[in-house]
């Protein structure tokens, strides 16, 4: 039998390389700003055409590279950061693989243009799918620039699965944001189809972020800082009033590279408790820095999951220190978080450390029976005439149960009328969060939330479709204002948020005012749902559905109850009915259940 093993080519691993190191345009302009960085580069200008589709280019200010390195350059495997194995475990630059360039020479046509400063000419090289077309000499400005175009034009299966234009260039922004975000040192501008979109200037660490996300952030951003002798924490976390259900800011950096890492988070939820409404995440901004021998970064493709020797113990340091913060600004009920009070150690212990048996000091005079009366001397008096403190209690109680009892608890629930006679003869609410109703001679079990969802979601739709929904105008506009990305996403959305009663206009580079909104929106609420809408819509942007589809989707779930309320008898009935006189009452519009039905039958078998 012959033999069947053989060497790829070059161009085949390549391209095979590709698809771990290469995934759509974002994956590009994150390895090749990270070689801007690590090029000692002080400014960066990332120029965007049709997201990346079209060209990505990269230019800095560096250092450049000789004419033998811009082509020992695009080599698998070829760096200047490591030497040999031992090298991985001192890692401080961005990149050290030597494989980006490769991979991303292998699925486009790529251009480099580079000068070292002590050069008169620079060095040109042009790389179509790994081969080389051309290299020579040029008149170029200090440093370095890619240019990449037609991106995965040889692999159109890949490029086929390239989401919506908006989509990737939120990609893409998501990972300048990374970037930008620990390197506050460096100006970065960004252009998108030939006109500037963002420009970030030298700064410190809370301006840059404040460029990036707006002044919003500004006023709920609390600083963190802790030391020991395994780790340097610091960085910012949010108030509580800034957490979101999605799209909250959430970066974790150690030596200035983005990770991700599910023990970290829950380091960071666990220190804020139940400050936090449930399911919701707060914004923070957190860096570590480490000896680079105490962790390992080449475990992931892209690089974005750390290996900590010590992981267990910078958990609980950051735990510990968001905490300290949160008691200093009184966020949440301290005994002493004085600047007295020294933490930086409390993870410090050392083996060669001499062990000290715990001491407790108490007061063996103390007599806990003994009155003192020199401190209390109104004790007696005060005890007298008690019955004062409950005079008009029962009025005042009374009062507040009939408060209750009003409708305007529903305000969150806004329904009209059945169309169709369902006849509910029985409701009871339990556990908050469903209705049992009997209506129909049938037994229905109905979560709530979902089916206020659900009737959000079909009248939302059926005003798309209709393009005539009732609005309620605002008696003073409410200002919303965004991050870039999201401007760019509520502008491509506009028209179908006005057939759904929207009244909304640009006020500004990323700041909108809502003039109007549609009857089942209250007013009250409209800047939290329109923030968390355009949050959502994004992520749940399916090329398979339309646009009005996932407007009417995203809206219906930012608009829907977020806490479950207490209905009265009288609500339940005509909240149950409306449910019941839809068609689709059984389940959501991603396939979740809504209601179990339980004919009477079926359940009086059980007691046979």
């Amino acid at each position: 039998m012959s033999d069947i093993i053989h060497l790829l080519p070059d161009s085949v691993a390549n391209q095979i390389a590709a698809g771990e190191v290469v995934q759509r345009p974002a994956s590009v302009v994150k390895e090749l700003v990270e070689n801007a960085i690590d090029a000692q580069a002080t400014e960066i200008t990332i120029s965007i055409v049709d997201a990346g589709r079209t060209s990505i280019q990269i230019s800095d200010n560096g250092i450049g590279m000789s004419e033998t390195d811009a082509r020992m350059a695009f080599e698998r495997h070829a760096t200047s950061k490591i030497s040999d194995a031992s090298d991985i475990f001192k890692i401080r630059s961005m990149g050290f693989r030597g494989e980006a360039l490769a991979s991303i020479a292998a699925v486009s046509q790529t251009e480099l243009k580079t000068r070292q400063e002590n050069s008169e000419l620079g060095t040109k090289i042009v790389i179509v799918g790994s081969k080389v077309e051309s290299q020579e000499p040029e008149a170029c400005p200090k440093g370095t620039t890619f240019t990449v175009k037609n991106l995965f034009f040889n692999t159109p299966a890949r490029r086929k699965f390239l989401k919506a234009n908006q989509t990737e260039f939120n990609y893409i922004l998501a990972e300048i944001y990374q970037t930008a975000l620990s390197h506050p040192e460096i100006v970065f501008t960004i252009m998108k189809d030939g006109v500037l979109y963002a420009k970030y200037p030298k700064g410190n660490q809370k301006q840059r972020i404040v460029s990036i996300f707006g002044k919003q952030m500004e006023k709920g951003l609390l600083p963190i800082s802790d030391e020991s002798s395994i780790a340097k924490i610091y960085g910012y976390v949010g108030v509580p009033e800034m957490a979101k259900k999605t799209g909250a800011n959430e970066f974790f950096f150690v030596n200035n590279r983005f990770f991700r890492q599910k023990s970290f988070l829950a380091s960071v939820l666990r220190a804020y408790g139940n400050l936090l409404p449930q399911k919701e995440y707060p914004p923070f901004f957190i860096f570590i820095d480490i000896d680079p021998s105490e962790i390992d970064v080449n475990i992931h493709p892209t690089k974005t999951e750390i290996k900590f020797s010590e992981e267990f113990n910078i958990c609980q340091l950051l735990e510990a220190s968001i905490k300290c913060t949160l008691g200093k600004n009184n966020i949440v009920p301290s005994l002493d978080f004085s600047d007295s009070a020294d933490y930086s150690d409390m993870f410090s212990f050392k083996n060669a450390d001499p062990i000290k048996a715990p001491t407790i000091k108490y007061n063996p005079d103390y007599n806990p029976f003994k009155k003192d009366e020199a401190a209390y001397p109104n004790a007696q008096t005060n005890v007298r005439n008690w019955e004062k403190l409950f005079e008009d209690f029962q009025t005042s109680k009374q009062a507040k149960n009939q408060d209750f009892a009003l409708p305007s608890k529903m305000n969150e629930i806004k329904f009209e009328e059945a169309k169709d006679d369902v006849s509910v003869s029985f409701c009871t609410q339990f556990q908050k969060k469903y209705i049992l109703a009997y209506a129909d001679e049938k037994i229905y079990v109905i979560d709530i939330k979902r089916a206020h969802y659900r009737l959000l979601y079909d009248e939302f739709s059926t005003s798309l479709k209709e393009k005539k929904t009732p609005s309620q105008q605002t008696l003073l506009p409410v200002k919303i204002d965004v991050t870039a990305d999201q401007s760019e996403t509520l502008k491509e959305i506009l028209p179908q948020l006005k057939e759904l009663g929207f009244d909304i206009e640009q006020f500004g580079q990323n700041s909108f005012v809502v003039n109007g909104a549609p009857t089942d929106i209250c007013m009250s609420d409209v800047q939290t749902i329109i923030t968390e809408f355009v949050a959502k819509y994004e992520d749940s942007h399916d090329i398979k559905c339309s646009v009005q589809e996932t407007v009417a989707r995203t809206l219906a779930k930012s608009a829907s109850l977020f806490r479950n309320p207490e209905m009265t008898s009288e609500e339940m009935k005509r909240f149950v009915s409306k449910l019941l006189a839809n068609k689709s009452f059984t389940i959501t519009p991603e396939g979740q259940i809504i209601t179990v039905i339980v004919e009477p039958e079926d359940l009086l078998k059980k007691f046979n």
